[in-house]
Order: structure tokens, then C-alpha cells, then sequence
């Protein structure tokens, strides 16, 4: 077994057991220099020492045992604080390993679909025995998969932008509702088999100096997400508007399959998704809910999930400064 190919289980196990054999020989230490220490005062008590030297001897002793403690737990700690380190970092490159193959099954999974049904467009637009009408058909169709596909290439070049910092948003001071009612009407015409119910309670006159399509792309990843998570046909998605003092928040909230506890800030990680990638049952590459985030904060925002649960909904709070 290579040591980068440890599950965390077994980084675990080898990080208690390395922690026990330390805390050991520190016990088996001091054990040892309490008997020395009482060997030495009892060799000069049989050698017939005054009571005065024995006394001084055992202080001595003391003084010495208490000085060597002091270093020798200072040492400790830091063999310690270095196995934890070891640790984390062996416990973080499997997690990030296993995120990135989950990743690659996910390209490939969003890269085969497409491509598979744009050949059987183009067999179709080449095919002398399909009449036109059917034909004229298949274009919108082939143009939605060639859109899908420079989206999974946009969002893996801007996520490589937001790691090297390269990413500069080109600001402009936008009225934030009419922004959030473009892409709330973009989605009730979302092309999925789910029926998508849109609430909106939008303050009018909210503004943000902001580079309106990035955050219109955020903004979308996170409906994107509500209805792809809506666990049946039908989402039920209310999105609010308000000001909050020198800030502009945004609400999402939906009724979908819901975020367990310990998830909440892990799904803004990338190429977070829950479970493995070939069980799952919804498309995605984890880098959606992530680049959402990243975007919202190159503006000095925040995005925020919570969630009673699974099965109990979700709701994300995007919050702006306001252009005051």
C-alpha cells in the first residue's frame, strides 16, 4: 500500500497509535526518573549522609526532575502537534484526491451526454430519409448541447481563474432586482422534466455595483441547484429581496431533499458532491454551488447555506454591498 493511498480511516488509526506510543514513553520517562531520583537519595542514606546533604539531594532532584519535565513536555507537545499536522495534511490529500476523481467521472459524464446526442443530431441533419420539418427540429436541440458544453468549459476555466486570483469582475452599478427578475425568468423556462413554482418578494429599488452577468451567473447556479435538488417533478422555489443596513441579501429557499448539518459549508467546496459519482443520479461537477460562492465574494460578498436537515429544504442567503 503507498502511503498517498491511505483512507482516512487508516490515517486515523495510525495517527491514534502514534499518539499513544509518544504519550507512553513520556509516562515510562517520568516513572523512570522518579526512581532514580529516590535510588540516589536512598544510596546516601545508606552511606550514612547527614540528614542536611540528603535533604538538599532530594531537592536537587526535584529541581532537576521539574526542569527536564518542563523541556521534555515542550518536546511533546511539539512531536505531538507535528503527528496532527502529518495527519490533516494526510486526511486533506485523500479528501481532495477523491473529490478530483470524482470530478473526472463527472466531466466525463457531462462531456459523453452531450456529444452522444449531438451525433445523433448530426446523423439526423445529414440523413436524406428525415424530412425537413424534423430536421429544423433537431437544431434547437444541437444548439442547447453546444451551450451545455461551453458552460462545463467556461465553469472549469473560471474556477482555475478564481485559485490563481486571476479573476477581476468588471463592476457597474445595477439595479439588483431587475437583475434577480432576468434570472428568475430564465429559470421558469428551464428545459429539465421538473415543473419549477417561482415566489418572488423583491425589493424595487436595491443597488449594487456589481459585474451583473458573473452575479447573474451566481445567482442562477444557486436556482440551478434548488431545482436539480428538488427530489420530485415539482420545486417550489421562493426568492427574496431586502436591504440589510449597508448590504443588499438575497434568499433562495426551496423545498428539495434538504442539506445534512455537517454539509452546509462543505458543498461550497470544490468538487464537493455527495457521494460516489457513479451512484448518483443527478448530473453536476461540483463546481457550481463553488464558483458560485467565489463569485459573490470577488464582489465582498458571502454565500451561506442552511438547512433543517434532510428532507426539510434549503435556504442560501447571497449578501452585496449596496452602491450607496
Amino acid at each position: 500500500m503507498k502511503f498517498t493511498n491511505f483512507s482516512p480511516r487508516t490515517a486515523f488509526i495510525i495517527f491514534v497509535g502514534m499518539v499513544v506510543f509518544v504519550l507512553a514513553l513520556a509516562a515510562w520517562w517520568v516513572v523512570l526518573m522518579a526512581r532514580l531520583a529516590d535510588e540516589k537519595v536512598d544510596i546516601a542514606q545508606q552511606l550514612g549522609a547527614a540528614p542536611e546533604f540528603v535533604e538538599q539531594l532530594h531537592q536537587q532532584e526535584i529541581s532537576r526532575q521539574i526542569m527536564l519535565g518542563s523541556e521534555g513536555s515542550v518536546f511533546l507537545l511539539t512531536i505531538l502537534l507535528g503527528i496532527w499536522l502529518i495527519y490533516r495534511a494526510l486526511h486533506q490529500t485523500e479528501v481532495l484526491r477523491r473529490r478530483q476523481e470524482n470530478f473526472l467521472m463527472a466531466v466525463t459524464h457531462e462531456l459523453k451526454t452531450p456529444l452522444a446526442s449531438m451525433g445523433v443530431y448530426l446523423d439526423t441533419l445529414k440523413s436524406d430519409k428525415i424530412p425537413p420539418a424534423k430536421k429544423q427540429a433537431v437544431v434547437p436541440r444541437l444548439q442547447q448541447d453546444v451551450k451545455r458544453l461551453e458552460r462545463l468549459v467556461e465553469d472549469i476555466l473560471e474556477a482555475g481563474r478564481f485559485e490563481t486570483g486571476e479573476f477581476k469582475p468588471n463592476r457597474q452599478r445595477v439595479n439588483l432586482a431587475a437583475l434577480l427578475n432576468s434570472s428568475a425568468d430564465q429559470l421558469v423556462g428551464y428545459s429539465g422534466a421538473v415543473t419549477v413554482h417561482l415566489t418572488r418578494e423583491f425589493e424595487s429599488e436595491v443597488w449594487v455595483n456589481v459585474d451583473a452577468p458573473i452575479v447573474s451567473r451566481a445567482v442562477g447556479a444557486v436556482l440551478e441547484n434548488a431545482v436539480k435538488y428538488s427530489g420530485g417533478n415539482e420545486a417550489m422555489i421562493m426568492m427574496g429581496l431586502r436591504r440589510d443596513q449597508h448590504r443588499a441579501e438575497i434568499s433562495i429557499r426551496d423545498n428539495g431533499v434538504g442539506i445534512a448539518h455537517n454539509e452546509l459549508d462543505s458543498i461550497f467546496d470544490r468538487f464537493y458532491r455527495v457521494g460516489h459519482e457513479l451512484t448518483r443520479a443527478k448530473g453536476g461537477t461540483g463546481l457550481g454551488l463553488y464558483l458560485s460562492r467565489e463569485m459573490i465574494r470577488s464582489h465582498g460578498g458571502n454565500v451561506v447555506a442552511r438547512s433543517r436537515g434532510r428532507g426539510h429544504g434549503a435556504e442560501f442567503i447571497i449578501t452585496l454591498p449596496l452602491d450607496e
